[in-house]
């Protein structure tokens, strides 16, 4: 009875010994069966989504960290321009070098900063297409490892039966040789001795799943790796949101134009820093090689004629909604267009609201433009300021008068002229009243 005990305890110590040691693989010898298919079939990569998901939300987070930083480089470099207007006119000129010289490590480090960010945002779109890879790997495996081990199982006992077959007419026509000749022996010197397959252990080797999904796994990645950096990023519509964000937040509106994607990277494949001249673009025609000019930028929605809260852009045409607005509008469209690479699928679609554009839109026609977001952002708060200002401005000027006046009846006065002067609405209120279309032609 003791020794019966002995055995699980030094199996249990050895195996704690070495816990993830695992025995020599061997090349399974028979096809799948039934309980190994349906687990084969039934398997997914657990992991999958959690690596999507955080894939996602890096591809969200990289670019808004390069925008902050970046935007708050470019608001430094400001306050160092007004500074340099003081400086010129001999102004502290003690804290001119400390500036200065604090503006070139600000620089320095936002660009490093920018480069490290540039180089996450490709990291992540690589693990995004891994994780992909992945993922179409298993459904490849799932739908055809099972019959391609019960076919390769069958090549090779057809194989093997052939073999025995020959083998046994070779020994056949020995013995014949043998008996004709009476009692001379017969040597084969230097030939191999037809005989019975030796019973060496020798078995049916097969190509298991496992070996499948890696030989699978690595020609999809080297066809992957062979790619350009510009066809594996430059194509990519997260990287293109990150290249245009951090254009936008060093330059502005004001800025040269970014340069086409496939200037983005040089012959080495590094990355190309500084190509953003216009004369670079070449002749290219891209739905997302549209120039905005600020002036045609209107900060409202063509359906609601309100600021924009949540604008989306289309990807057919230049125009930019009220996301819900344009979104309820094809929701109850009553015209459908076919979906594309899907037979018999259709989906409801409306024309581009905006007079004169001939687009019809569909609700995956439209998506968040960062660029678009940022200008009409900006836009927004220059109106907000400058109504700011100049409410400021109507408001204080007669204040000031007030001051000098001692008589209450020309007090009133200055107020009533104080109120008819705040009494006109801004542009903003007016195209709220939609009653009278002829107050509003200019605004629309």
């Amino acid at each position: 009875m003791a020794s019966h005990n002995d055995y699980p305890t030094a199996w249990s110590v050895s195996s704690r010994a070495t816990p993830h040691e695992l025995p020599p693989y061997k090349k399974p010898s028979h096809p799948l069966d039934a309980e190994a298919t349906r687990a084969l079939r039934e398997l997914q990569g657990r992991y999958l989504k959690k690596v999507q998901d955080q894939n996602k939300k890096a591809a969200a987070l990289i670019p808004t960290s390069a925008e902050g930083v970046n935007d708050m480089l470019r608001d430094h470099a400001r306050y160092i321009e007004r500074r340099q207007r003081k400086w010129a006119a001999g102004k502290g000129l003690e804290d001119k070098e400390e500036e200065e010289r604090q503006m070139e490590e600000l620089q320095a480090k936002v660009d490093e900063a920018t480069a490290r960010l540039e180089e996450s945002m490709r990291a992540v779109i690589d693990s995004g297409v891994a994780a992909q890879r992945i993922d179409d790997t298993l459904d490849w495996l799932r739908n055809n490892a099972p019959k391609q081990l019960e076919d390769d199982y069958q090549t090779q006992i057809t194989h093997r039966a052939t073999q025995r077959h020959s083998q046994s007419q070779a020994e056949s026509q020995q013995r014949r040789t043998q008996q004709g000749d009476g009692d001379e022996d017969v040597t084969m010197d230097g030939a191999p001795t037809p005989g019975p397959t030796p019973l060496d252990g020798s078995r049916v080797s097969l190509t298991g799943a496992s070996e499948m999904f890696t030989t699978c796994m690595q020609r999809e990645k080297n066809i992957y790796t062979s790619l350009s950096l510009t066809a594996r990023y430059a194509r990519n519509n997260d990287y293109r949101d990150f290249k245009r964000i951090v254009h936008d937040a060093k330059f502005g509106d004001s800025g040269p134009t970014l340069g086409n994607e496939d200037t983005w990277f040089t012959e080495t494949g590094l990355p190309a820093p500084g190509i953003t001249d216009s004369t670079q673009r070449g002749d290219f025609d891209d739905d997302d090689d549209i120039v905005v000019d600020k002036a045609t930028i209107s900060t409202r929605c063509p359906i609601t004629f309100q600021q924009f809260k949540d604008p989306v852009t289309s990807t057919k045409c230049p125009h930019t909604f009220e996301k819900s607005a344009i979104l309820d509008m094809i929701r109850h469209g009553d015209r459908h267009i076919g979906v594309a690479g899907q037979r018999g699928q259709t989906q409801r679609a409306v024309d581009c609201p905006v007079s004169g554009c001939s687009q019809m839109l569909t609700a995956t026609d439209v998506r968040s433009d960062p660029i678009i977001i940022r200008k009409i952002q900006r836009m927004q708060q220059t109106e907000a300021q400058e109504a700011e200002d100049s409410s400021d401005d109507e408001v204080q000027a007669p204040c000031r008068d007030v001051e000098l006046i001692d008589s209450d009846e020309e007090t009133q006065e200055s107020s009533r002229l104080q109120v008819s002067a705040t009494q006109q609405p801004p542009n903003s209120s007016i195209v709220e009243d939609l009653g009278s279309p002829g107050t509003n032609d200019e605004d629309v």
